[in-house]
């Protein structure tokens, strides 16, 4: 008899005493519990150790059957042997079906995962991430298998919390089973995709908890509407607490389902079975949330994706690419800053990644802190490209691009964000600098075309499509002397038109439709920056040349420059703007500062 049985009769007995009162019998109940003692001691290791030997002791029977033979007949007599050999048919059946099953559950969770792959191959790729569809299905198993290893584990837990337990309803599986964060998987495609493949992820795993659990129905509805809330209950990514956010919201929904789920199964409705309900379900969420913090960097990492939160990391000021760039080449920073701000608003247009552009934006001239003095938007006075060769000129020009790359795996930039580098300039010709090295050949003398080309490659998706067109434009813009809507209209679309007849946009997947978003949308955001130009004390009045003077000269003679006629702006057949090829030590309307 356990303990707590023994004295609940000793109580029943004293309160059988007529003679005593209600205080006089609960204060014997008080003083005589000490006095009960249990006479038996539970020893787990002499127990175990007698059940191991008594399982070494018996004998084994080995049962020999032929296909066909005969068992028993009717009105045979029972005997042990008979026994024996009908238990071993039983126990043959049960091995065979749980054969069976494990082979219809492969082939059925076979069938999901091929399921899934044609969704996500009709989806095609991520916009927002750009993941290939090979990259989200990969992303999309890895996480299903450990929601489903985590959901299994889970599942045998619950059942031993259960086992532990005598009383209702601490000893129902199933009100534990409340606590298994469903909605882990839906919440990190949500986080790492988008919300249909997240939405899609849900219900996938929905169906395999309904075969994981011993109520398979109930858990099926239960995990598939905790995922839907935690794909449409939170917003973007843009910061770690979103994920708390969502456990929360999880653990809100986990718990009111639980209640459902409670009263369609007629389980007492007394109140713990309520508030075990209530707190197993809100756990739910707790533990969602901290299960996706966990995956999520290593998703992050193993996956390479770059979601909103890594993006914004990446623009804090203080790193040391920006910090580097702001201090060693600052006109080269306030350009990027401006280009990003260009490329962000022509991404929300054409639905790209806004926020991945304008990050790009920041860090791709990051090589130009090499030889910061060789770019016009450093230069201060005079421009040293005059007193170079122009394969010199070339080399320092381009070089940028291989040191930027260089220098972003030095410092572990995502490879997304490398990209841009190179493809913002893609396949393009120092037009200039490679005209001016011909007419410079001798006759004898051949100039390599190569050696004033871009390494590329051609932007390979929207983003640093976006990119090359809006580094171009913001350029052109600055150096207008008269920015007005029609002279920056004229040159963008100049600019953009260039672009297409040199095929550079040809690797990527910008429809016409697109680029023409793209340019008004530049067109638009340059004349909202360039609309009103105060003339501060220093201004030179417009002359009649190509380009005018600004500002006092300094002791070397050399002024900055404005073109006064935007279709005098060094634009280059690619769609380049060549300021670096401008000679300010000549007078305005000098007929070969113009670049070709």
């Amino acid at each position: 008899m356990p303990l707590s049985t023994a004295r609940e009769k000793l109580a029943k007995r004293l309160s059988t005493i007529k003679s005593l009162t209600t205080r006089e019998v609960e204060a014997f109940s008080n003083a005589t519990e000490i006095l009960v003692e249990p006479t038996v001691a539970y020893d787990s290791v002499a127990t175990e150790s007698t059940r191991q030997s008594a399982a070494e002791s018996v004998e084994l029977n080995n049962i020999s059957l032929k296909r066909g033979q005969r068992i028993a007949t009717e009105g045979d007599l029972v005997t042990d042997e008979m026994l024996l050999r009908i238990a071993a048919v039983r126990n043959y059946g049960a091995s065979s079906r749980l054969m069976n099953r494990f082979f219809a559950v492969l082939l059925l969770i076979s069938s999901l995962f091929w399921v899934a792959w044609k969704f996500i191959q009709h989806r095609g790729v991520v916009p927002r991430l750009a993941l290939s569809p090979r990259m989200t299905f990969a992303l999309l198993a890895f996480i299903v298998v450990v929601q489903t290893a985590l959901t299994s584990f889970l599942f045998t837990l619950a059942e031993y919390a259960a086992a532990q337990n005598t009383r209702a309803p601490y000893n129902d599986a199933t009100v534990w089973s409340f606590a298994i964060p469903f909605a882990t998987a839906s919440l990190l495609m949500t986080l790492l995709a988008d919300r249909p493949t997240a939405l899609f992820t849900g219900f996938l795993n929905a169906v395999i908890a309904g075969f994981l659990a011993p109520r398979g129905m109930e858990f099926v509805v239960f995990a598939a509407i905790a995922s839907s809330v935690a794909v449409y209950g939170i917003g973007r990514y843009r910061s770690r607490q979103t994920v708390t956010m969502a456990g929360v919201l999880v653990g809100l929904a986990s718990a009111g389902l639980a209640l459902v789920i409670l009263a369609y199964t007629q389980q007492p409705f007394v109140l713990n079975s309520v508030l075990l309900s209530i707190a197993t379900g809100l756990a739910s969420g707790f533990v969602t949330a901290a299960v996706t913090s966990v995956m999520l960097p290593i998703c992050e990492t193993s996956f390479e994706i770059l979601t909103d939160v890594k993006l914004l990391e990446l623009s804090n000021a203080d790193l040391p690419a920006l910090g580097q760039l702001a201090l060693r080449a600052p006109g080269t920073n306030q350009h990027s800053h401006a280009v990003g701000q260009l490329a962000e608003e022509a991404s929300r247009a054409v639905g790209a990644n806004a926020l991945l552009t304008r990050i790009g934006a920041l860090y791709h001239d990051i090589g130009k802190t090499a030889a910061p003095e060789h770019f016009v938007e450093n230069q201060l006075s005079k421009n040293p490209h005059d007193k170079l060769k122009p394969s010199q000129s070339a080399k320092i020009i381009i070089s940028h691009v291989t040191y930027g790359i260089k220098l972003g795996r030095e410092l572990g930039l995502p490879q997304r964000i490398i990209d841009f580098i190179p493809q913002h300039h893609g396949t393009r010709t120092l037009h200039y600098f490679l005209k001016k090295a011909q007419a410079e050949a001798r006759s004898d003398q051949e100039v390599s075309e190569n050696e004033f080309r871009y390494p590329g490659p051609k932007p390979q998706f929207k983003e640093s499509a976006i990119m090359m067109i809006a580094d171009s434009c913001e350029a052109a813009a600055r150096s207008l002397a008269e920015p007005t809507a029609e002279n920056i209209r004229f040159i963008v679309t100049k600019i953009v038109d260039a672009i297409i007849a040199d095929d550079q946009l040809g690797e990527c997947d910008l429809t016409l439709r697109e680029v023409t978003q793209i340019r008004e949308s530049m067109i638009k955001s340059l004349v909202a920056i360039y609309h009103s130009r105060v003339e501060y004390p220093g201004y030179v009045p417009a002359t009649t040349g190509q380009f005018r003077l600004v500002g006092s000269p300094d002791e070397d003679g050399e002024q900055s420059a404005k073109y006064m006629n935007p279709d005098d702006i060094p634009v280059s057949p690619g769609g380049e703007i060549e300021d670096e090829a401008f000679d300010r030590t000549q007078e305005p309307n000098a007929s070969d500062s113009r670049a070709a």
